[in-house]
Formats: structure tokens, sequence, C-alpha cells
């Protein structure tokens, strides 16, 4: 018999020194042969603030990994009849309306959680946005679509939102209700929740941080109760633990069959290729592919099953090796890639592979992905014309604006500059030539310039902003609904 927690005899020291290394607060791992856990600790801390130590039963955000437990809920659906995969959602919810016709009346249940869409992310029309599921349901018509519907994998979060809304109208009940009622219950997932709002209630859950200037930086939590089917569950390694066992055991827990064989491959199988991404093009991992909220890949000859998840100061890896009965899940409160770079680094060590440095392969990715953001800013400031001036006073650009999907944006002025609110999210600005405005923002720094442009009608007043909120699609446009009040000159 292999002897995996010898292989796993350094395991402590290097999760420890990483952290150290890379500054991230907290981590969790577990590592699971067959139907064992043969190792399941906490590292760290889960506040910097008060120095709470980590431990297996602490709760930490798994971001999209929700999204197996939605494609799980489906996959239920269809065994009870219920729900088909390849029928078009429009016999379920009628109401559903894309932009693009086609996908309107084509969309299916697999074309929903295997991310054909046509839809590119548009995920800022939803982050930090105070809207419903159904709201953002109700808006989704107006989001342009970068591919046509099928053509290409493109992840896309708003899809698995419906999903949630979908379960909802074939049971009647929220996907919250449905997937705690046949899912958490059933295996005795007593401390999973649903929404950062009860999570935070918890005495035992880890708090997101930022690592910003080679330090932890405790940041607020970040709601996304409204697309929670894509990403909202909080949970910790244990519970986790025997949801990843029940996968790898074919869809049985305690005797209980949670999905059909036929389902859980339906599950488990890919369905649509992930397009090379250079930056990631490493040889060790072959034929990237999604299936049904659960991607693929082939590591090292072995078929891997896995998902990521990210959300605010958070991320978290949950994967197996179906052939070999190995499962390894890892958290981390940094928001930082160290969660998949363990995860790799734990394979390595129980495939008896020489160890590669997966931290710094992704942080070169990371850097590179800076290094692009910067060079779009150089090059934004390198267009300026310098002497061009506003066409307008300030005041006359401050107002609220509309856009029918991603709704509503504000422009103040204050301390005589224009500043931008979207979603509860800050924007200054800075005049770069002409009406077109440079932001600054705290989106991250990997995330592109988004320039705001102003348009004026033919009365010469101004009427429309775009913001570059989606980077694969055209500007977004804002129509001006309504001029601030007339503010006193500073």
């Amino acid at each position: 018999m292999t002897d995996y927690l010898g292989r796993l005899k350094n395991l402590d020291t290097y999760i420890q020194s990483e952290m150290q290394k890379w500054h991230v607060p907290g981590a969790a791992v577990a590592v699971i042969h067959g139907d064992t856990i043969i190792h399941q600790k906490g590292y760290g801390t889960r506040d910097i603030e008060k120095d709470d130590r980590v431990t297996p039963e602490t709760l930490f955000a798994i971001g999209s990994c929700t999204k197996a437990f939605t494609t799980m809920a489906l996959a239920q659906l269809v065994d009870d009849g219920k729900l088909d995969w390849d029928t078009p959602i429009r016999r379920y919810m009628p109401s559903f309306k894309l932009h693009d016709s086609v996908a309107s009346d084509q969309m299916t249940a697999r074309d929903l959680v295997s991310h054909r869409s046509g839809l590119p992310r548009h995920d800022m029309m939803w982050y930090g946005s105070s809207r419903s599921r159904w709201e953002l349901f109700e808006r989704l018509q107006y989001l342009v679509p970068s591919q046509p519907f099928r053509y290409v994998f493109q992840y896309q979060n708003l899809m698995y939102m419906v999903a949630g809304c979908l379960i909802e109208s074939v049971t009647g009940q929220t996907w919250e209700s449905f997937v705690q009622q046949r899912i958490f219950d059933p295996l005795g997932m007593k401390e999973s929740v649903f929404s950062v709002i009860t999570a935070e209630q918890s005495d035992n859950a880890a708090k997101p941080h930022e690592i910003e200037d080679e330090a932890a930086k405790r940041i607020p939590f970040r709601n996304i109760d409204a697309i929670g089917p894509a990403g909202s569950i909080h949970s910790n390694l244990p519970e986790i633990a025997t949801w990843l066992m029940m996968h790898m055991n074919g869809g049985q827990h305690n005797g209980q069959q949670f999905v059909s064989p036929e389902n859980l491959k339906q599950m488990h199988q890919p369905w649509v290729v992930i397009p090379p991404v250079p930056q990631f093009d490493f040889v060790e991992i072959q034929h990237n592919a999604y299936g049904l909220g659960w991607a693929q890949h082939i590591y090292r000859g072995r078929m891997r099953i896995r998902h990521t998840g990210g959300i605010d100061g958070f991320i978290t890896d949950v994967s197996f090796m179906p052939n070999e009965n190995l499962g390894v899940i890892v958290y981390n409160n940094g928001g930082d890639s160290l969660s998949m770079s363990i995860a790799m680094h734990v394979y390595d060590c129980l495939l008896d592979q020489e160890p590669i440095d997966w931290r710094g392969r992704y942080k070169q990715v990371h850097d590179q992905a800076k290094a692009q953001v910067e060079e779009q800013t150089q090059k934004l400031k390198e267009s300026q014309h310098p002497d061009t001036s506003l066409s307008h006073p300030l005041e006359a650009y401050t107002g609220t604006y509309e856009h029918p999907g991603y709704g509503l944006l504000s422009i103040t002025r204050g301390d005589g500059k224009l500043r931008a609110e979207y979603n509860n999210l800050k924007f200054e600005m800075e005049h770069l030539h002409f009406d077109i405005f440079e932001t600054k923002h705290e989106l991250g720094e990997t995330t592109p310039p988004m320039p705001i442009a102003f348009t004026t009608g033919v009365d010469g007043a101004i009427t429309q902003l775009t913001m570059q909120f989606e980077p694969a699609v055209d500007a977004i446009a804002f129509t001006r609904v309504q001029a601030q009040p007339e503010q006193a000159a500073e």
C-alpha cells in the first residue's frame, strides 16, 4: 500500500514557509485518500487584528467552488424527472431573455453551467450591486455578447445565477433552500452557510485580507448573495471533505445515492474546451476543459477534476484525481494564489514527483498581468492631447446616468474634482483630454484602465458617458437621466 502520509511528512514546514514568504495570514489544508482524510489542519491566523488561530473547523469563503453545488442540484432535478439538461430553459422560465435571440430561445441548463452562453464576464454589472437576484435576471437582456452562442468557453458568473433561478422556477424553493435540503442536510454540513452575513456571525470564521506592500491588510467582506449560486458558500475543511468524498465515491455517502452515476459523470466529464492562455502554458498541464461546475485537465499524466474560487480576500482550491482516489482542499484568507500552488505541491508529493515552484509560476503570471495593465495605463497617458480643455465647467458633467443592464452611475463634484460612483464603488477622476477622464479605483492592480468619456447632444449639453466596465465588448454607454443641482463654486 502506498505510504501517502509518509510522502507528506514535510508538508507543514512547506506550508508555513510559503505563508511567511508570501505574507498570507491564514490557510487550511485537507488531503483525502479514498474514504479517509489523511491530513487536515489549519495554519496561521483567521484575523490579523486579533490573531485568532485557524482550525480545521474555521469557515472560509469557497467562492466559485460553490458552482458544483449548483450543478449537483440541477443533476438531482434531472434524476427527479423535473428537468432535462438539453431542453431550452424557456420551457421552465418563459421570461428568460438575453440580448441574443438565438441564445434566449436555445439556452439549456447544460449551456448555462458550461460557460458557452456567448456572454463575457460582465462582472461589474453585479459586483457591489444592491440589486436582488431576480432584478439582475431581468437586466440580462441588455448585456451585449462578445461571441456567438455555443461558440467558445467564456467564464460567466451570471449564468450560474440564472441556474439558481431555474431551480427556483422548477421547485418553488430558493436555490439556498433546495441545496440545504438536498445536499447540506443529508451530508451533515451543519456549519456551512450561503451568505457572508451568516458567516460573519460565526465565532470561527476567517476574515478576508489582501496582501499590500508585503503585508496582510484586513478588508471588508464582500456580499454576493444576489449571485449566490455562482459563489456565495462558506464552509470548512471537514464538511467540504465530506462533499468531495461523495463525488469520489460515485455520488454516494453513508449508503445514500445523492445523484445517479450517469449524472455524476455528466458533471465531471468535459463539455467545452478551455482555450489556451499563453501565460498558463505549462507543459505539465494538458487538455484544459470544463464540465458542469467542474473543470478538468491532465496533470503529469493523471486526470484532475477541480475548481478554484476567489472572492474578496479569499481563494479556495478543491480537486480530486479519480483514478488515484486522491483529493485536496486548500483555503487561504489572503486572496492569494497560494491555495492553488499548495494543492499542486501536495499532488507532486502524493505522486512522488519532483516538486515544482508553482507559487513562483503563479507570481510570474500575476506580475505579467500587472505589467500589462501598467502598459495599458501608460499608453492611455501617451495618447493624451495636452493642450486641450474641457468643453464645459465641471458641474455640467455631474448627475445620474443609466444603462438598462448595468443600472445607475453617478458623477459628483468635490474638492475641485469629479468622482464617479457605481454599485457602491468609487472612482477618482483625472482629466486626460477633451471630455475624457482617467479613473483611479481599488479593484486590484490587474484590473485594466476604465476611462470615462462624455458625449454632448446637438444642443451642447452633456447627454451620455461611456466606461470600459467589460474589456471584451465596447465601452458601456450610460445615458444621462438627471443633472445634479448646481453646486456652489469651490
